[in-house]
């Protein structure tokens, strides 16, 4: 219950930090090809990464380790094997505000970042990585659609809730080939 009232204080947070940006009419013919540096912003609520396989395979077959800047958890080793050049931003749990909001350190460390997509693979909405990938600065910002996704993502990958995680990455890797 306590959960629920401190993200909704934070959504109103948010809310009122992006208020007065406006997004621009984009074409999303080339955004994968055309991104010179990715940001990866892994599963932060602490499940396992190896769902999230097709995903990286797709990317790294795409781009090198080197354009991909991917932000774990504090608890995560995972990320490290399978992007073992790519830049990584650690966020440890006192770097998340009481409102589960980023604090001003980790979102300068993701603002040198300069990319140019930034994809969260968060399947269920979660308000850090959401404000990590919006805060970001990057021209496209992709996530899965779900409550309140409209406010951080402006491109949304729907898929069934009823699928495994395995699946429903395959599927989010396939949308964003195709682009």
């Amino acid at each position: 219950m306590l959960e629920r009232s401190r993200t909704s204080i934070g959504m109103v947070g948010a809310r009122f930090h992006f208020r007065r940006s406006r997004e621009e009419v984009l074409s999303f013919v080339d955004t994968l090809a055309s991104a010179s540096r990715i940001l990866l912003v892994m599963p932060l609520d602490g499940s396992p990464l190896y769902p999230v396989a097709p995903v990286l395979t797709m990317l790294r077959a795409h781009k090198s380790d080197e354009q991909i800047t991917v932000v774990v958890a504090s608890h995560s080793t995972e990320a490290f094997a399978a992007l073992d050049r790519s830049p990584i931003i650690r966020i440890l749990p006192e770097e998340i505000s009481l409102f589960f909001l980023p604090r001003r350190d980790v979102l300068s460390r993701i603002r040198r970042s300069a990319a140019d997509l930034a994809i969260d693979l968060n399947l269920d909405f979660h308000l850090p990585s959401g404000y990590i990938c919006r805060e970001s600065n990057a021209r496209i910002r992709v996530g899965f659609s779900g409550r309140h996704s409209d406010l951080f993502y402006n491109f949304q990958v729907q898929t069934s809730r009823v699928e495994s995680r395995t699946l429903r990455y395959e599927r989010f890797a396939h949308c964003l080939e195709m682009f």
